[in-house]
């Protein structure tokens, strides 16, 4: 499915109307945000703030601390009782139930719904939508959104702090521009990005080059439980929750190691779990060109894009690991697990 925006320029005014009229407005992503989703809404906040808008971002999850320097982390709430809300924008969610059950209530309370998202998606919602899977990022989208609104409102909003938001997203998004999903349309943006203010280079360094003594430790941990199937094409570990009391890291601390497996010569999906106190197990899913890790996560109520997606699913973990990976193997024509 695709959603290409250049057939979609009435949405782009009918959004940026929507927003002018509105003078409160909700801001939501999916669970466990990621770079692109935290770039998107904080990008989005800031400029509807320079609107003069009453805005409130919401993530279930909060902000990790990977991107905890990102311009405006400390606006978002985890939790709002509020309902008063005129305008509610879900952007880079896949579904709506992936934001999180706690805070559909105050998203399902505005009048209009908009959803902003480049995901493959089987479901849809929102009384309005930008869809483009043909985008690498949904801060692309974004981009554009705020690009238009400036058309509209003879001024430009774009600030650095925009800026450098909208660019962690597409940084994340496609691994420091390394992914096949990158466009001549990721580019043309990114320099626009650039060229107002976005310091690419510090993104790289704050999300890549920054890891705390704990989450080097957990890389330890996980590829101690490293396993690949009989013919190579499959590989897998895990985090439990005792790796993470005895490291004393959080779940943020696992960033980049689906994608150190993902690594290994011959793999073609690599596979992290990660046991959270009192949550689901949290599974990751990367993929090399020619499979689909997207379908995969489908299967289990998640979503993403084909190289890059994730799913959460009941513990306990032995059970979630033999569940997913029978499953990966089965999609993807591998082999039984070794063991």
């Amino acid at each position: 499915m695709s959603f290409p925006s250049k057939h979609q320029p009435k949405e782009y005014r009918k959004t940026a109307n929507l927003i002018f009229g509105a003078s409160k407005i909700v801001i939501a992503s999916h669970l466990n945000p990621d770079g692109d989703a935290l770039g998107s809404m904080l990008g989005l906040t800031h400029a509807l703030k320079a609107l003069g808008k009453d805005v409130t971002p919401l993530s279930t999850d909060g902000v990790p601390a990977t991107y905890s320097w990102m311009p405006g982390a400390e606006w978002v709430q985890t939790a709002t009782d509020r309902r008063d809300f005129q305008l509610a924008v879900v952007v880079d969610a896949g579904a709506l139930e992936r934001i999180g059950t706690s805070q559909l209530p105050a998203i399902q309370s505005a009048k209009t719904l908009i959803d902003i998202d480049h995901h493959v998606a089987d479901t849809v919602f929102g009384d309005v939508r930008i869809l483009d899977s043909s985008s690498a990022s949904t801060a692309e989208l974004i981009c554009r959104l705020i690009r238009n609104m400036n058309s509209l409102l003879k001024r430009d909003l774009m600030t650095p702090d925009i800026a450098d938001c909208l660019m962690t997203g597409i940084i994340t998004d496609t691994g420091s521009f390394k992914f096949p999903n990158v466009t001549s349309k990721t580019l043309t943006t990114s320099a626009y990005l650039k060229k107002n203010g976005a310091n690419a280079s510090r993104i790289n360094e704050l999300v890549y080059e920054n890891r705390s003594l704990a989450s080097l430790k957990l890389v330890g941990r996980a590829m101690e439980s490293l396993r690949i199937t009989a013919d190579g094409k499959v590989a897998w570990t895990h985090v439990t929750a005792k790796d993470l009391e005895e490291t004393g890291g959080i779940d943020a601390d696992t960033e980049g190691i689906v994608g150190m497996v993902r690594s290994i010569e011959g793999v073609e999906v690599g596979v992290l779990f990660r046991e959270i106190p009192g949550k689901k197990v949290r599974i990751s899913l990367r993929a090399r060109e020619g499979s689909d890790v997207n379908r995969i996560a489908n299967v289990f109520g998640g979503g993403g894009h084909r190289l890059a997606a994730g799913c959460s699913i009941e513990p306990p973990l032995e059970v979630a690991i033999r569940t997913v990976i029978e499953e990966v193997v089965r999609q993807i024509g591998s082999v039984k697990p070794k063991g």
